[in-house]
């Protein structure tokens, strides 16, 4: 049940969905069949992200090659929670008697205030995002939503880590500022619209949405009442702080073993380190300060406890290898040789690893490395990669791997590149 405050602060919120789902009819005519059924303009736009903003008035109709071709997407401007609830009830309607939707099919959930009828108290600006992660139900919308737990494009929020190997405990306003929080797109929560006025929740889709009405309307009024209470009430509970010091807690031989090499050996002693392929420690006790920040990094946002670790001094790269990474929040510039990963991988070079629910930017994957279930953006793929059931896109990758189902909705291949029957190519160069 929900308190006086909070049901009005559902009544003053503004929401905008974007609803992803494939037509029975050519996109004219879903333009047409759509607007009458809302009793709203749409504008058909010709690609994916336009520029145009829909207003509460005018909607915007846009291919969506995400979930494969055919798919579009309706994106509403900002409306007011009667309308909002109005809006989602007939969409959903629309697309049960004309439409359907598939396992990548999201219907996400814009969010802000009336400031008008709630004042500047909620004036998205001043979120603390490292409150609302600490104390938003997350559990509750996998409950309704399971299959979404796992989803490559709506990862769980509920990942925070110490910012610094010199964090300290410092209870007070901002005390987020000495953690990291979830920032990019593809999480449950897209913190990056803040700036705009709103935040987006991507946690709700999947296939048949359109027959859970009653569910998406809970979960949008669980977001609802979430981000007001995180906005109104801004001091940090005891809870929290107690929340924080259990995560300081959690990485103190963390922040220990950043100190030196000698204390390093004696926390993890299942991580072996090298420099240049050497082992003695008096070299490694050389480079360890150049070494340790990016080892932190390791720790904490990739949760390593077990592996080998060499660092390169002519490149200041540094390489890791047999290491189980099946929590990673982000891996950044690295060689990665023989690992299993499941998380974010950024500008690396992969060298016959497994990746499951992976985003992959900017990298490269080599030897007979398997990837199931994920991203690749921008990246080049070798050819004795195998890439299952994921999604490939980017005018910069280079494709000469071997891919079965899923979906390559943009990029180049090469002649000895492999696709399946099954596998939905959209757009294509191919390459010598």
């Amino acid at each position: 049940m929900y308190t006086n405050e909070q049901l009005n602060a559902i009544h003053s919120s503004k929401i905008g969905f974007e609803f992803e789902f494939f037509s029975k009819e050519d996109i004219n005519e879903t333009r047409l069949s759509l607007s009458n059924a809302l009793n709203k303009k749409i504008r058909i736009e010709e690609k994916a992200h336009s520029d145009f903003v829909p207003t509460d008035e005018v909607y915007k109709l846009e291919p969506d090659n995400s979930g494969g071709s055919g798919m579009i997407e309706l994106v509403t401007g900002p409306l007011p929670f009667v309308d909002a609830k109005l809006t989602l009830a007939k969409t959903l309607k629309w697309i049960r008697e004309n439409g359907s939707t598939n396992d990548r099919c999201s219907i996400h959930v814009n969010l802000a205030f009336d400031g008008k009828l709630l004042g500047p108290k909620v004036n998205m600006s001043k979120l603390d995002i490292g409150k609302f992660v600490l104390n938003f139900d997350e559990d509750k919308v996998y409950e309704a939503f399971p299959k979404r737990k796992d989803s490559v494009y709506a990862k769980s929020i509920k990942f925070i880590v110490p910012l610094s190997g010199m964090t300290q405990h410092s209870p007070g306003m901002n005390i987020w500022k000495n953690y990291m929080f979830v920032q990019e797109k593809y999480y449950g929560v897209n913190f990056s619209k803040v700036p705009k006025g709103y935040i987006e929740f991507r946690y709700l889709g999947g296939q048949d949405y359109e027959k859970k009405y009653s569910t998406i309307l809970s979960m949008t009024e669980h977001f609802i009442t979430s981000l007001y209470e995180t906005l109104v009430h801004t001091e940090y509970t005891e809870k929290d702080l107690k929340l924080l010091d259990s995560i300081l807690e959690k990485h103190k031989h963390v922040f220990e073993s950043y100190k030196t090499y000698s204390v390093f050996k004696e926390k993890f002693p299942k991580i072996k380190l090298m420099v240049d392929l050497k082992t003695a420690d008096q070299i490694i006790e050389m480079y360890y300060p150049k070494m340790r920040e990016k080892i932190f990094e390791l720790l904490t946002k990739a949760d390593l406890n077990e592996g080998l670790i060499n660092y390169d001094s002519d490149t200041g790269r540094m390489q890791l290898k047999d290491a189980d990474l099946m929590r990673c929040f982000e891996i950044e510039g690295m060689d990665i040789v023989d690992c299993k990963i499941q998380g974010n991988v950024i500008n690396c070079d992969l060298f016959s690893c497994d990746l499951i629910n992976t985003s992959v930017f900017q990298s490269n994957l080599f030897g007979a490395s398997d990837v199931k279930e994920s991203k690749i953006e921008d990246s080049y793929v070798s050819r004795n990669v195998m890439v299952q059931d994921s999604y490939v896109f980017g005018k910069r990758g280079v494709f000469s791997g071997e891919m079965e189902g899923g979906i390559f909705r943009q990029g180049r291949a090469t002649k000895v590149a492999r696709f399946s029957k099954d596998t939905e190519i959209i757009e294509i160069q191919k390459i010598k």
